[in-house]
Order: structure tokens, then sequence, then C-alpha cells
């Protein structure tokens, strides 16, 4: 036995026995697995290569190249290939198509390399149920695995924590007027503060006054309140008579029957507002100093990303000579 090694005439007779009779990869999956059951001084049993069976995994179609990567085989350009459980054939999917024609319920990640339709392009697909769903999670040094954010089946999605958003904020829809050939964006509205925003018009009565009623949970999530009131349909005065108690308020008008639109500006208050306070300006510290979150607008190269400085990659990541062309429809969904 040399240094380092184990002595290969103690090697369990199943490896060495299918290393005669198996070829390579259920040689390699036995000697692998012998070696495992030798260096911990566990029965051969634990995982014992025949006909390339370990156990409850069942290698087919895939070998070890020279390099030391493992490829797994598919049947021509338009096939795929799982590894998945056996009973509802979840786990990860590989294709090597641009569609295919089911997606199984138990289903799975799924990858698009540059040999399909779609090159570079992954995929994380839940089952097809009601009750699906899919789930990142994370944990703090020492903490416990929590759930941060959950994509139901019907495509809803709950952040549990903050959401920080390098570019714009918006919604789109079919535009209202030419849903065929157009979208509708709307950018949200932004500030250096959590701004809670209540808004109505009501019409004063025969006194001039008007009770203002806000919801029943106002007050306890809102502090350092700013009122705006807008007169319509002619000239007259409006002032907020009482502040709000009991979560409403009251306008009074200088003569009776007026038309008020109505605004009220609250900053969040609630318990986890308290507990995290907002901050608008917040320093870079280590590989973010000197970055940009788009270098490109600064003329910059896109080693200055801050992404890339936190991520390190390479950061050219130009598609290889290997690379499918785009198809004529690159933006349809693989079934």
């Amino acid at each position: 036995m040399t240094s380092g090694q184990p002595d290969p005439s103690s090697l369990p007779k199943a490896a060495k026995g299918v290393l005669g009779r198996r070829g390579l990869m259920a040689g390699v999956a036995a000697a692998t697995a012998g070696l495992l059951a030798y260096a911990q001084a566990r029965n051969t049993e634990v995982a014992h290569a025949v006909d390339a069976t370990f156990d409850n995994l069942t290698v087919t179609n895939i070998n070890l190249n020279a390099t030391g990567k493992i490829n797994i085989g598919v049947a021509g350009p338009n096939g795929f290939a799982d590894i998945h459980t056996v009973n509802n054939l979840g786990g990860l999917r590989f294709y090597n198509a641009a569609t295919l024609t089911t997606t199984r319920e138990g289903a799975a990640l799924q990858f698009w390399g540059n040999g399909s339709g779609l090159p570079g392009q992954a995929f994380i697909d839940s089952g097809a149920h009601a009750d699906a769903a899919i789930v990142f999670r994370t944990a703090p040094a020492g903490g416990t695995v929590s759930e941060r954010l959950r994509i139901n089946s019907a495509g809803n999605s709950t952040f549990t924590g903050d959401v920080a958003i390098t570019g714009m904020k918006q919604f789109v829809i079919d535009h209202p007027l030419d849903p065929d050939n157009k979208y509708l964006y709307h950018s949200s509205i932004e500030g250096p503060e959590q701004y809670l925003v209540y808004s109505g018009n009501v019409t004063t009565d025969a006194s001039g006054q008007a009770v203002v009623s806000l919801p029943s949970y106002f007050e306890a999530i809102n502090r350092d309140l700013r009122y705006q009131l807008t007169v319509l349909g002619g000239f007259a005065l409006a002032t907020v008579a009482s502040k709000v108690q009991n979560n409403q308020f009251t306008i009074r008008t200088d003569r009776p029957g007026v038309d008020v639109s109505w605004q009220v500006t609250g900053v969040r208050n609630d318990v986890y507002a308290r507990n995290h306070p907002f901050e608008d300006e917040r320093p870079k510290s280590g590989a973010e100093v000197g970055s940009r979150l788009h270098p490109e607008d600064y003329r910059m190269s896109p080693e200055n990303s801050r992404g890339n400085r936190l991520s390190p990659v390479n950061v050219t990541n130009r598609p290889s000579s290997n690379s499918a062309p785009q198809s004529d429809d690159g933006n349809r969904r693989p079934r």
C-alpha cells in the first residue's frame, strides 16, 4: 500500500468483480462504493454496484468523461433526461428541446441549455396542483432556515423581509385603448419615508361640516399625519376642523354643501416598522465601495457592477460558439 492510498487487494470483491464485467461506468461506481465502505470501515452492503444500481439510486445512460465531468445522455437533439423519484417523477429535468408535450405533476427544476431553442434559460416549475408553490428559504449563521419568498400556484408572490429594486418599480397592463398592440406602464411613487396614503371625497352638510371615517386600524399603523384638502366646483374655504381621533377627522367649509377632495398621508408605524426603522441613506462597504448598481449608465465596465463585485463571475459571459440561435418564438414557454 502506498502512503495515503488503500490497498487494492483489500477492496471488496463486489467492486473488483464488477470492474471486470460491467465496463467503465459500473466499474467506477462499484470502485467508488468500495472505497467509501473501506474508508469508513462499513459493510459493502451500504452501497454496491450490480447492473449499475446503488441501493435506491438507479444509474442509467450516464458516463464520466475524460475531464471528470458527468454527462447525461439524451436521445437526439429534441430529447430530455430526468433525475427523478420513481413514483411521481418529481426531480431535476434536463431538456434539450424548445417544447415538450407535458410537464409532470411532481415537477421540478428545469434547465434549458445551449443545445435548445432557448439557450441559457432556466425554469423552476412547481407541480400542477392547487396547493403547489415555489418557496425560497435562507438562514443566517447559526439560525433557522426560514421561508423568504413564496410564489403560489396562481402566481401570487409573498416576500418575508425587505425588497430592494435597483430598477424602476412598475405595473403593466394591456393598454385599455389598444390592447392588441400596446402595453400601458405606470411607475410607483417613491420617497424617503414609508408613506401610507388615504384619500376620498365628501360633501359638507347644512352646517358646513363633514366627518371623514378612516379604517379601524388607521391610528394603529400611522404617525406624523399630513392633510390636504381641495374644494371642487367653486370658491370656498375649507379647513381640517379636528385632527384624527378615534380613526376619524372633521372638515369644515365656510358655506354648506361643498364638495371636498381630501388626502391624509401617514408614516408607517406598526411593530415591524418601529423595530426596523427605514434608512434612506446607507453607506457602501467592502467590495461595494467604488461599485455601481448600473455601471453602464456611468460608462463604466461590467467589472464595476455591485453584483459582480459581490458574486464574482466571468462578467463577459458571452455565448459560446456552440450556442444555439434564438428560435423565432424565443419567448415561448417550453412544455
